[in-house]
């Protein structure tokens, strides 16, 4: 029986068999030749390419003189054609608009142009007095600033001879308008002393170096919140209690009865914010102020927060929180150091004296206990700690002109050094006359911190600030004592005393 033929289920596509077949033939013939090709190409390419290199090797002076005119008429297009991009942030040198004083801002480090007006500030009146009176100010202004997340604004210092001549000659009695009286010229900036780029790190700073006259009108565009307490007269506190902690307002007032002064022990110096101080004259019996840092200040919405007539140079700023406390001392002591001129100088006198030294500071011309005190004193504390025995080099920091008062020293074996003795190293010869006093000062202070014992005039603050830098070298963070900083926490004795 025949089948029947089927319908395929699908048509072959039409190929040429005949090309399909020869290709499968020869595959293997075609493939090598194609091969063999490839490599004398190769060959022959690879002949020309080492003989170029061959003629290079051999014409390679042409070839190095031929490359350095391509470079110099290379950069002489560059530099004729430079590009100018439209961005702002590539614009070259000569488009960068200047930056006037007003604009400058230590930020993170760096001296920047701030245009931006959101800024909120707080700044202050100087005092006055000498440089450690105006560094308490400074300093309460730093803790200040940092607490309510303002830029601080920085003034210049006052040369502490000025302030004394004027008011031997003006019949003047607060510090703070003694102060106001002195001139761009007669101030010495504070960069000049306080490493401000460092201290931006902390909190950002606008340094100020006009006259305190001039930098109220320059910035009296500004909404100012006026701030004027006497610290001798009422407290500084963190936050003001509520009422019924019993606890907190017992302290408060402990501390008060005891550190308050009466009308008539104030000095005439400190005789500011008379409005508070009436009150007080006339009702002595009244209870004194409290004010809270962050009840009064930190809500502020002006722009520029501002101490005046001297107001934040206060020895005692309390607090109840102890980690607030803690943080403020260790900004005092990482961030407030002196400037790169004044440790350059300082280490100048250090290559002259050579490690080990010893130190000490005499007050002697202008405090009231330093005609009691004699030499005796300082020889005894020198040798209570041995310091004969580890060093004959003794640096004097001094306010007296005999040198013939320190006979005693030399006679127990010392080899004495005074300023005079370092004066090249110290190159205060181009400085200001006015400011010679006291940047001597401050480099005697920086001197006095880094010899092996010290011995200093306990009755002086002048001494009581290498004490602190003494403790600086090695600080860890812990609490300071009330006689380094104005930051007193209410728990520690300081507060108690």
């Amino acid at each position: 029986m025949e089948r029947k033929a089927k319908r395929p289920r699908y048509l072959p596509l039409p190929v040429n068999r005949d090309w399909t077949h020869w290709l499968q033939k020869n595959s293997d013939r075609y493939f090598i030749a194609w091969i063999t090709n490839l490599c004398l190409a190769s060959i022959w390419k690879l002949k020309f390419f080492l003989k170029a290199i061959r003629i290079m090797m051999l014409r390679r002076k042409v070839l190095l003189g031929f490359i350095t005119v391509c470079l110099i008429c290379l950069t002489m297009i560059v530099v004729k054609f430079r590009y100018k991009s439209s961005f702002k942030w590539t614009k070259s040198k000569d488009e960068i608009q200047p930056c006037s004083e007003e604009q400058t801002v230590y930020i993170n480090g760096r001296l920047v142009c701030q245009n931006d007006n959101s800024f909120k500030y707080l700044s202050y009146q100087p005092p006055g007095g000498g440089w450690n009176n105006q560094r308490v100010a400074f300093e309460n202004a730093v803790v200040l600033a940092k607490l309510l997340n303002r830029t601080l604004m920085v003034h210049p210092l006052a040369p502490h001879q000025e302030i004394l001549r004027l008011k031997r000659t003006r019949r003047i009695s607060a510090g703070y308008e003694i102060y106001n009286m002195l001139t761009k010229d007669q101030l010495l900036p504070l960069s000049r002393v306080i490493d401000l780029k460092l201290l931006s790190k902390l909190t950002p700073i606008k340094e100020i170096t006009s006259s305190h006259n001039e930098f109220k009108n320059l910035y009296k565009n500004l909404k100012w919140a006026r701030i004027c307490h006497n610290g001798l007269f009422g407290t500084w506190i963190d936050a003001i209690p509520k009422k019924t902690d019993d606890t907190r307002w017992r302290i408060l007032r402990r501390h008060m009865r005891k550190s308050s002064a009466s009308y008539g022990a104030i000095p005439l110096y400190r005789r500011i914010c008379n409005q508070e101080l009436k009150q007080y004259q006339a009702n002595a019996s009244i209870e004194r102020p409290v004010w809270g840092i962050m009840d009064e200040l930190f809500y502020r919405t002006e722009d520029l927060i501002y101490f005046a007539e001297g107001s934040l140079y206060s020895r005692e700023l309390l607090f109840f929180e102890r980690e607030t406390v803690l943080n403020a001392h260790e900004w005092i002591m990482r961030f407030i150091r002196f400037a790169p001129n004044i440790r350059k100088k300082v280490a100048n006198v250090l290559e002259i004296l050579e490690r080990p030294y010893n130190a000490i500071h005499v007050r002697r011309t202008d405090h009231p206990s330093s005609a009691l005190v004699k030499q005796d004193y300082w020889l005894w504390k020198l040798q209570q700690r041995e310091a004969l025995n580890l060093t004959k080099t003794l640096y004097i920091a001094t306010d007296e002109r005999n040198k013939t008062w320190f006979d005693p020293f030399r006679d127990a074996g010392y080899n004495l050094f005074f300023a005079e003795d370092v004066n090249e190293a110290l190159q205060l010869k181009n400085v200001n006359s006015a400011f010679v006093q006291d940047l001597l000062g401050l480099c005697e202070q920086f001197i006095c911190a880094h010899a092996d014992h010290f011995v200093g005039s306990y009755y002086s603050t002048f001494t009581m600030y290498i004490k602190r830098l003494r403790k600086q070298f090695s600080w860890k963070k812990e609490m300071l004592r009330k006689a380094y900083t104005s930051i007193i926490w209410t728990g520690s004795n300081d507060a108690r005393k």
